[in-house]
């Protein structure tokens, strides 16, 4: 993962974790592991940022500021999105509980 993803991240989503690191939480937790699912990188691009990139960018000038603030992160994380060469994604956990 490059380091302009990392810092996104690390800024944006402090509490997020790695999918090992999910699976452990979730174990500890009394969940067993059903299935692990990953959003395809497709759905991400065609079915959710292609339509995201051209809103935000039509708000970057918007009478309020956090609307500005919000297209302007919106447009942050497409664009790390696509230099992060596929390092991360939208994972799923189906965990029925075992106590």
């Amino acid at each position: 993962m490059n380091q302009l993803v990392r810092e996104f991240f690390r800024f944006g989503y402090p509490d997020m974790k790695s999918v090992p690191e999910n699976i452990e939480i979730a174990e500890r937790a009394g969940y067993e592991i059903f299935n692990i699912y990953t959003l395809p990188e497709k759905a991400w691009i065609e079915d959710y940022y292609e339509i995201l990139a051209s809103r935000a960018k039509s708000l970057i000038n918007h009478a309020d500021v956090a609307v500005r603030d919000l297209a302007l992160e919106t447009i942050t994380e497409i664009e790390t999105f696509r230099c992060s060469e596929g390092s991360y994604g939208y994972v799923f956990f189906v965990l029925p509980r075992t106590r």
